[in-house]
């Protein structure tokens, strides 16, 4: 894939919504679009001449021209736009945020189905974790759910156009729903041919949230309990990106000593200055 194509479909954008009147939401769009467009075009016609004209129900279209309405999924093109994700190519920071975030929603965070409001755990850094940074790219606010409850995990969750970012992160692959409950789980299509750099972020992302360190030892491990497919397809990934051995076993992936060491990854329980 070239580095400079653009990564996210406003098409697959629209398909994440629900089209009401419409079969394809993607023609909600397409509607909308040919309406304003006539409509610049012929100042005087009202909406009974413009419903005629393109043979769209009256009813449809009136509250686009009368009351400034637009279909949920041109509203939401329209704000991916505006945060740059639709024009988002492997070599920019508002890719580089969407691609955190997606391998968080991957190791530590989840987008609900029924409004894709996507939530993300903290680590053991908990408001220093690297995902607050990945928030703040995109630009949007965010707050903590479940601070004061000892009982439960610090999540953070985008406020402002959450459910847009939502989308946005389940197009590029983000599993949407219980994680537990699909049994087909895969990584994100885009780290096939994405670059090394890309490659890398997402798993080091997603290991600063999985990743289990030990005191008497320098490999690390993840607890997986998704299909061997999935626990083989993330250990692959990870040893191409670490060029080290990385094995996958029953509900486990283990990452060598030496492939720790490629990654750079920091164990818990030893200082900077002890690690070799």
């Amino acid at each position: 894939m070239n580095p400079d194509e653009l990564m996210i479909d406003d098409h697959d954008l629209a398909r994440t919504y629900n089209g009401g009147a419409y079969e394809d939401p993607w023609v909600a769009v397409l509607d909308y679009q040919a309406v304003m467009r006539y409509a610049s075009e012929h100042p005087h016609k009202g909406s009974s001449a413009i419903a005629n004209a393109l043979e769209i129900p009256r009813g449809r279209i009136r509250p686009w021209l009368d009351n400034g309405s637009k279909p949920d999924p041109v509203r939401g093109i329209e704000t991916a736009r505006d945060h740059g994700w639709l024009d988002a190519t492997y070599t920019d920071s508002e890719f580089d945020a969407l691609n955190t975030l997606v391998a968080n929603v991957f190791a530590g965070g989840s987008i609900r189905s029924d409004a894709y409001q996507p939530s993300f755990a903290l680590n053991h850094q908990q408001h220093h974790s690297h995902v607050i940074d990945a928030l703040e790219a995109t630009g949007l606010d965010y707050d903590f759910q479940h601070k004061d409850d000892p009982d439960r995990a610090t999540e953070v969750r985008p406020t402002d156009d959450a459910t847009v970012l939502g989308r946005i992160l389940a197009v590029l692959g983000a599993p949407v729903g219980p994680k537990a409950e699909l049994e087909d789980l895969t990584l994100p299509w885009y780290l096939e041919e994405a670059p090394d750099e890309v490659r890398e972020l997402f798993v080091l992302s997603y290991l600063a949230n999985r990743a289990i360190h030990h005191r008497d030892k320098d490999t690390v491990h993840i607890q997986e309990k998704r299909s061997k497919a999935y626990r083989d397809e993330l250990a692959t990934l990870i040893e191409d990106v670490a060029g080290e051995s990385v094995t996958s076993g029953e509900r486990m992936v283990t990452i060598s000593a030496a492939a720790v060491r490629s990654l750079g990854l920091q164990s818990r329980y030893r200082k900077s200055s002890e690690n070799p």
